[in-house]
């Protein structure tokens, strides 16, 4: 009975580790895993960042603004794919580890956000 109460253990907290996952993309990735159905995009760099052009379908959710943030990502279906990005990846970053740690099951990050998503030459949706 012990080794049973173990194994269910082991296999509970495994199984909810897998659950949760966070993954850094190149922009070609990105925009591959924009094309499916249900996915959630974050822009999570200042209002300023956004203004001046951002991904088509984005909301903003501003990182360094934490009550923003949080209201924002609390409009999140946890079941769905969230996709984020920022100016160079690093608050992105971030921003998809409390996804996560905050119960989102798939979060992906532009690996070196809009920088790299202009060198690969893709486009941006004008600022609003």
């Amino acid at each position: 009975m012990k080794h049973l109460l173990k194994a269910f253990i082991l296999l509970f907290v495994s199984g909810t580790a897998a659950a949760q996952n966070k993954t850094n993309v190149s922009p070609a990735a990105f925009e591959k895993g924009l094309q499916v159905k249900g996915v959630q995009l974050l822009d999570v760099r200042r209002p300023e960042e956004y203004k001046e052009g951002h991904l088509k379908g984005a909301t903003l959710a501003n990182w360094q603004d934490e009550k923003q943030f949080q209201a924002q990502a609390a409009k999140l279906d946890k079941s769905k794919p969230v996709y984020v990005y920022c100016l160079a990846g690093v608050r992105g970053d971030k921003a998809a580890t409390w996804l996560v740690k905050n119960g989102f099951t798939n979060v992906v990050n532009l690996d070196g956000g809009i920088k790299a998503w202009k060198e690969a030459g893709k486009s941006l949706e004008p600022g609003q």
